[in-house]
């Protein structure tokens, strides 16, 4: 049994999956397994995995209809044979050789259901960024599950997102942890949140892991779909309510926080397409506009006036052309 499973869901990302494979098989540590779930990609992704498969035995396959990200994702997880699980994005690429420390941290603290690193957001013209991390001294700190509910509220990271943590598998078995199949653009949030709701001790690194690729065309994060603002918006709106309304969680403050995160999703409407149908978002937006009243901060309160004068969707188009001057 492989120590760590890397599961790799894959559409249509021909031009650089191979340097996806291709980074992780050059690291150092070697007590993974690495696996593609091809999902029904129209392109030759395919292909490239059973190449790959062929020459390394570490290389497990799936090919399968496409199900989404969340269904390749679940599958992955129902065939993983490690103690951890890592999701690593097809277009996406690991640092060199950094892979090794990371998961020596792991073993060396085996009792700690998560582990969450910072991420380097890499951009087209070889500009690399590094992701907030809360460690301010040393290379790594254990922390419970309060704390990091503290750190997530008190920064303005994103702490869900693939590639930056890697996962316990019999956590995620045990409590029956999957990703969501028809949820788009909140997947990772969602599936962290779940896991996390029952999660003991958390180990921080300030190590990165994974070169994410920032504005690459066709990625959901790029092209921001109708679908995605909703998904976003549902997956916010439900942990607001889930601590809002259960008193005896660690930290009832993340409804504040999500109440932000909601906030912040609608203001994404502004993005969206001339003549793009948003009836289904906007309806949604009015069903639950009760959470906009719990979001904090100057840049809230503003986004509200405006909301209150020029409607929800010219109002949050505003507000997209005056995000270089609204506060943070």
């Amino acid at each position: 049994m492989a120590f760590l499973s890397i599961i790799v869901p894959i559409y249509n990302v021909e031009e650089y999956l191979p340097q996806c494979i291709e980074s992780v098989l050059a690291q150092p540590f070697t007590d993974y397994e690495l696996i593609l779930v091809d999902d029904g990609s129209p392109d030759n992704c395919g292909k490239i995995c059973d190449d790959y498969a062929k020459i390394d035995r570490r290389i497990r396959v799936i090919h399968q209809d496409n199900a989404g990200l969340s269904g390749a994702r679940n599958s992955g997880i129902n065939i993983a044979r490690g103690e951890y699980i890592l999701f690593l994005d097809g277009d996406d690429y690991m640092k060199d050789s950094t892979l090794e420390g990371v998961i020596g941290l792991l073993q060396d603290n085996h009792d700690v259901d998560i582990l969450i690193c910072p991420i380097l957001h890499t951009y087209s013209d070889g500009e690399i960024e590094m992701s907030y991390s809360p460690i301010h001294e040393g290379q790594f700190a254990i922390m419970s599950q309060e704390d990091l509910f503290n750190a997530m509220m008190l920064s303005r990271a994103i702490f869900w997102g693939a590639g930056k943590n890697v996962y316990k598998k019999s956590h995620i078995e045990e409590n029956d942890v999957y990703f969501q199949r028809d949820l788009i653009g909140a997947e990772d949030c969602d599936f962290f949140m779940k896991f996390v709701q029952y999660s003991k001790k958390v180990l921080f690194t300030n190590i990165p892991l994974v070169h994410y690729r920032m504005g690459r065309a066709g990625s959901i994060t790029t092209d921001m779909s109708k679908e995605a603002i909703l998904g976003q918006l549902q997956v916010f709106e439900r942990y607001y309510r889930i601590y809002k309304n259960n008193t005896e969680l660690c930290n009832p403050d993340l409804s504040v926080f999500f109440a932000n995160k909601f906030a912040s999703a609608v203001s994404l409407l502004g993005t969206a397409e001339s003549g793009t149908d948003l009836t289904e978002v906007l309806s949604f937006v009015e069903e639950t506009r009760d959470v906009l009243k719990d979001a904090r901060g100057i840049k809230y309160s503003i986004a509200r006036l405006i909301w209150s004068i020029c409607g929800i969707h010219k109002g949050s188009s505003l507000l997209w052309q005056m995000r270089s001057i609204l506060p943070k």
